[in-house]
């Protein structure tokens, strides 16, 4: 069976886990310097850091298939996208993923080396026949080899899509055909929505920005929301009415739906990074810590949090993010930005 259609099959059980969900997610990354957090507040200047790869540290711990270091290459040649009128337009696409290898370490998950090569959980224990629902992590042993598919750079383009429109819990900013996203993370992020607004639905509905333009390729100033994979997502507040994403402040945020959305998404194990302003990281995680959660997921969600900055995590720093968070899915259509 091949990875896709491994991957795929695994797509559909992960997604019937979503409206029990109740708990944690994370993202990570190396750490940012003290300027490049201030830099962290200005809203919508210039071009977002939404495109960034694992740093070289994690990339050293790779080796390529035949046993040699990875070592980072350009992408290859584009292939032209055949469509048919059921399908996107046709587009440039890219193949942006290779396989490497990864010896295990003490003391890691699945989670953590996913979230360390911005990967999904449910992509590498799909492609190493790990058992998985999206809640406990399978055991690992040190010394254990996984196969890792890597992103060695943006995938481009995907060939079936979906609109993400107005909808239960749901208000969609864009009408500018820049609302197309991958099936799988179209009905996710509606399937999750939907149960926000059965819970809170006297509080505004969230809003969501960009996704993918139809059949992918760039899109204005994001370096990433190339292949359908991506999406722009306001922070929630406390209101009942809001129509612009603003900059909320800390007290203005509705930290109870941001962790029901947060720790909901993360469980359907089909994300592989989450952008947020390291602020208001900080701030999440407290109040999941507060209501329970334990800190040992939060430690693998957050890269800030009370005692400070690491990586490996799913929520990480990219600059341009204080207005609104980016989520990032990795499933079986986003897989070297081709269908398969």
């Amino acid at each position: 069976m091949t990875f896709f259609k491994k991957i795929a099959g695994l797509t559909g059980a992960l997604m019937a886990l979503l409206p029990a969900a109740s708990a944690s997610a994370r993202a990570g990354i190396p750490t940012p310097s003290a300027s490049r957090e201030a830099a962290s507040e200005a809203v919508g200047t210039g071009e977002e850091d939404d495109g960034a790869l694992f740093d070289a540290t994690a990339a050293a711990a790779l080796k390529q298939r035949n046993g040699q270091p990875w070592i980072a290459q350009e992408l290859g040649p584009h292939a032209a996208a055949a469509a048919t009128p059921q399908e996107m337009p046709s587009h440039t696409m890219r193949n942006a993923v290779r396989e490497a290898t990864y010896a295990v370490k003490d003391g890691d998950t699945l989670r953590a080396i996913a979230y360390r090569y911005l990967m999904s959980p449910a992509a590498v224990a799909v492609v190493n026949s790990l058992p998985f629902d999206g809640q406990r992590d399978p055991p690992l042993k040190p010394g254990q080899v996984l196969t890792l598919p890597i992103l060695s750079g943006a995938p481009i383009g995907f060939k079936e899509g979906e609109q993400l429109t107005s909808g239960p819990g749901i208000l969609a900013m864009k009408t500018d055909e820049s609302n197309w996203g991958r099936p799988e993370m179209v009905q996710l992020l509606r399937t999750t929505f939907r149960e926000m607004n059965k819970r809170w639905p006297q509080k505004h509905p969230v809003l969501i920005g960009s996704l993918s333009k139809p059949g992918g390729g760039r899109l204005g100033h994001h370096k990433s929301h190339r292949s359908g994979q991506d999406a722009d997502i306001g922070y929630l507040t406390n209101s009942a009415n809001r129509d612009r994403w603003g900059k909320p402040t800390v007290d203005e945020i509705d930290w109870q739906r941001m962790w029901f959305v947060v720790d909901t998404l993360e469980r359907s194990g089909q994300l592989a990074a989450i952008f947020m302003a390291p602020q208001l990281q900080k701030k999440l995680y407290q109040y999941a810590a507060a209501h329970g959660e334990s800190e040992a997921r939060l430690e693998h969600l957050f890269q800030y949090g009370p005692k400070g900055s690491h990586g490996d995590t799913l929520i990480r720093y990219a600059s341009g993010h204080r207005d609104h968070f980016h989520v990032r899915f990795i499933t079986a259509r986003d897989m070297g930005g081709k269908d398969s």
